[in-house]
C-alpha cells in the first residue's frame, strides 16, 4: 500500500534519523540496508535518484524559472544513520532541490550553495529511550511539510513551508512522556551562522492515529544590520534570499494531524510577526498568516492520489519587508491561493508522481512573468527510484 509513513517526535520516540522530524512521507520507502561498520556497529544505508520535467506559465527571470518547459534533477542522494546505541547519528550528503508551489524553480546546484552538499549532518547522544540530544547541522523543528521533496505529499512545498527555515545548526534537545514529545533548539535560524534562535516543537498523540502539534520561533536579539549590506546574504529559506526579515521575526503554527488506513489529512496554520527593529530599520511591526490542508487517499498498494490548498496574507507595511517584496515576494498587503494534486505510483524502488499546480495573487505588487500575471499553472513530473 501507499502510506505515508507518520514521522512525528509522539510516534516513533527519540531514535537520531527521526528525532527532530515532524513530517510525512510521500510514499512508502523501502527498507533501508544494514551494514556492520566494525566497531560503530550496524548502520543504516539508503539512497535515493530523482528528475523533474516541468511545464509552466508565466516564466520570468534566468535559469529554469525564465523556461515554460524544462528539468532538472530533484534528488541524488546517499542517507546513513546509526539509529542505536548510546551515541547516534545522521548523515545526508548529495543533490537535491526544493520545488515550491508558486516560487521560482531553480537547480540543485542552488540548494547545495545555500546549504551544501551536506545537509543533514548531526550526532546524538541517546541515555534514554525518552531523552536525546542532538548537535550539528539539523533539519527545522517548524511546521509540517518535509525539506526534501520526497518527505512530503506533493511535490512542492506548500505556503506555511515557504517562510519556515529549511536546516539549522546548533543543539536540540528531544524528551517525551507518555503521549507528550517535546524538542527544543537552540540555532542560527534561517542558517544565518548567528547563533541567537530558540525553536521548540511540541506534540500531543491523542491516539495511534490522532495528534496535535505546536511550533514557534523567536530571535533573541537580532541578526545583521542594514547598514551592512554584505549582512542581506546571510539567511537562506529555500530559495528565498530572507534579506534579515525571517531571522528577525517570530513565528507560530499549529497543525493537527490524522492517518487513518487509506487516509492521511493535515490542517496547520502558520502566523509570523516581524516587531520593530531598530538596529534592522524597522519602526512599524507587520505580520503574515498562511494555512494550508493537505490529504492523501491510497487507492491501492500501488497508486496514491494526494492534494493540498495554501493560502497566505500579508499585512506587512512595507517597511523593512521591500527586500523579500513582503515575505512570499508577492508585494507588501500581497494574498495568494493555492492549489495542487498529486497522483503517484510505486513499485518496489521505483516511483512516479505528476503533480498539477495553480496559484491566483490579490493585492500584488509582483506578479508572475513579463507581464506581471496574477495567475500561474504548473505541471510537475517527477520519476526516480530507491536504493
Amino acid at each position: 500500500m501507499v502510506k505515508l509513513q507518520i514521522k512525528s517526535l509522539a510516534a516513533v520516540g527519540l531514535l537520531v534519523s527521526t528525532a527532530s522530524l515532524a513530517y510525512a512521507d510521500g510514499f512508502s520507502i523501502p527498507p533501508p540496508l544494514q551494514v556492520d561498520a566494525g566497531p560503530i556497529g550496524k548502520i543504516n544505508v539508503q539512497g535515493v535518484v530523482s528528475a523533474m520535467g516541468f511545464a509552466q506559465t508565466n516564466p520570468a527571470g534566468s535559469g529554469l524559472n525564465g523556461k515554460n518547459f524544462g528539468a532538472a534533477i530533484t534528488n541524488g542522494l546517499v542517507m546513513i544513520n546509526k539509529s542505536h546505541g548510546l551515541v547516534q547519528f545522521n548523515l545526508i550528503a548529495g543533490a537535491y532541490n526544493f520545488p515550491n508551489l508558486g516560487q521560482p524553480f531553480h537547480s540543485a546546484n542552488t540548494a547545495i550553495q545555500d546549504f551544501t552538499a551536506l545537509p543533514e549532518a548531526y550526532v546524538s547522544i541517546v541515555p534514554t529511550g525518552n531523552f536525546s540530544l542532538s548537535a550539528g547541522q539539523l533539519p527545522t523543528l517548524l511546521g509540517y511539510t518535509g525539506t526534501l521533496d520526497f518527505n512530503r505529499m506533493n511535490i512542492e512545498g506548500g505556503f506555511p513551508w515557504t517562510i519556515q527555515p529549511s536546516y539549522s545548526r546548533g543543539i536540540q534537545a528531544n524528551y517525551s512522556i507518555g503521549p507528550v514529545s517535546a524538542s527544543l533548539s537552540w540555532n542560527d535560524g534561517y542558517f544565518s551562522t548567528r547563533y541567537n534562535v530558540i525553536s521548540g516543537l511540541l506534540t500531543y498523540t491523542i491516539n495511534h492515529e490522532n495528534s496535535l502539534s505546536f511550533y514557534a520561533a523567536g530571535n533573541t536579539g537580532h541578526t545583521g544590520n542594514v547598514s551592512d549590506l554584505s549582512s542581506l546574504a546571510f539567511s537562506k529559506n529555500g530559495y528565498v534570499d530572507s534579506s534579515l526579515v525571517y531571522d528577525n521575526s517570530n513565528l507560530y503554527g499549529l497543525y493537527y494531524t490524522y492517518g487513518g488506513p487509506n487516509f492521511t489529512v493535515t490542517p496547520e496554520i502558520q502566523y509570523m510577526y516581524t516587531p520593530v527593529n531598530a538596529a534592522f530599520g524597522v519602526s512599524h511591526s507587520s505580520s503574515d498568516i498562511s494555512a494550508m490542508i493537505h490529504a492523501d487517499y491510497y487507492i491501492s498498494d500501488n497508486w496514491s492520489i494526494a492534494g493540498g490548498i495554501d493560502y497566505e496574507k500579508s499585512s506587512s507595511t512595507g517597511e523593512g519587508t521591500n527586500a523579500t517584496g513582503g515575505y512570499f515576494g508577492y508585494g507588501p498587503g500581497s494574498s495568494a491561493l493555492g492549489v495542487m494534486i498529486t497522483p503517484t505510483y510505486t513499485d518496489g524502488g521505483y516511483f512516479i508522481r505528476d503533480e498539477l499546480s495553480f496559484v491566483r495573487l490579490t493585492h500584488y505588487t509582483n506578479g508572475f512573468g513579463a507581464n506581471n500575471s496574477p495567475d500561474q499553472f504548473r505541471d510537475i513530473l517527477e520519476t526516480g527510484f530507491w536504493f
